[in-house]
């Protein structure tokens, strides 16, 4: 059964970091209401990895306020501070454009996380608070301009694949020319549309391995190949099928088939990558703990009284 009060109490030990995270999740919310309505899927996806995200921050910087010696928080969040103040105020030349005031609003955020919570809260920040001021508002953008790159990729790896094959097929960027037939690889076809919803799953299943913070990361930058791969895999299957003759392989209903298809194979290359990487040996167990935290005087006594025994 889930622990309610231990899992917020996190939240609630330093409330000024909650409060700063929580009014960026909400802007976040608010600037992506339309895009919900109007593709609800990768937006809503793209909230939920942000919430998760915040919350992971707010964990992990519980109590990093606290801090003896030399006041570094003080002094770190000046700078992000002055970058806001320069992207508000600076005669820049379009200084309307939500651009500038987003990012002066994701600066002014980190440096009063750095002020209030400490510069390890500012550093767990750093991602998700870009997300919330940067990567929701704008997140529409950000898929049509890593459309044509993941397109193109795909493109050029299917088609590479398939003349090593001896297939005469060529590609004009992500038109693929096979015979008399032109088969454009659009939006549609690249796994861009379901790409916010991979970042999601990908971000739960990195969590899966008890790794340290770097190999997660590393893990989390395959979510881009296993993207691609799994893609080209799909455009060399429908082109395979199409030349066997089972030219209904590229109506819609065999076309979203393998679309699907292609999402679970991206998975399993992901998970794949994941089961290859190094793991923790850490022994996290209760008893291991609980010996760890034993006083050496008991330890002591214990194993004197067995060999009384």
């Amino acid at each position: 059964m889930i622990d309610f009060r231990q899992t917020f109490a996190p939240l609630a030990k330093d409330w000024k970091c909650t409060a700063i995270f929580a009014a960026a999740f909400a802007f976040a919310c608010c600037h992506s209401a339309n895009q919900i309505r109007s593709e609800w899927g990768g937006a809503a996806a793209l909230l939920i990895l942000l919430a998760c995200l915040l919350y992971q921050a707010a964990k992990a910087s519980a109590g990093a306020a606290e801090e003896k010696g030399f006041p570094w928080r003080k002094v770190l969040a000046w700078p992000p501070v002055l970058i806001a103040l320069g992207l508000l105020f600076l005669p820049w030349p379009n200084p309307d454009a939500p651009g500038f005031k987003f990012g002066a609003w994701f600066f002014l955020s980190l440096g009063a996380v750095c002020l209030f919570c400490g510069v390890r809260a500012m550093l767990y920040g750093f991602v998700p608070l870009l997300g919330c001021f940067l990567a929701a508002p704008f997140r529409e953008s950000i898929v049509l301009y890593l459309s044509y790159p993941f397109r193109m990729v795909s493109t050029v790896l299917s088609v590479g694949f398939l003349r090593i094959f001896g297939m005469n097929i060529e590609n004009d960027n992500t038109t693929i020319r096979i015979g008399g037939l032109d088969i454009a690889i659009t939006d549609a076809c690249s796994g861009i549309q379901q790409f916010e919803t991979m970042v999601l799953v990908a971000f739960w299943l990195a969590m899966v391995w008890k790794r340290p913070l770097v190999w997660r990361c590393i893990h989390y930058a395959f979510l881009i190949p296993s993207i691609i791969v799994a893609n080209a895999v799909r455009i060399v299957l429908t082109i395979v099928l199409y030349k066997a003759g089972f030219e209904a392989v590229l109506n819609n209903a065999w076309h979203e088939g393998l679309g699907y298809a292609q999402v679970v194979l991206a998975v399993a290359f992901f998970f794949l990558v994941g089961s290859l990487l190094p793991e923790s040996e850490d022994d996290t167990s209760p008893e291991k703990r609980k010996e760890e935290t034993e006083p050496d005087g008991e330890k002591k006594n214990e194993k004197e009284g067995k060999k009384h025994e």
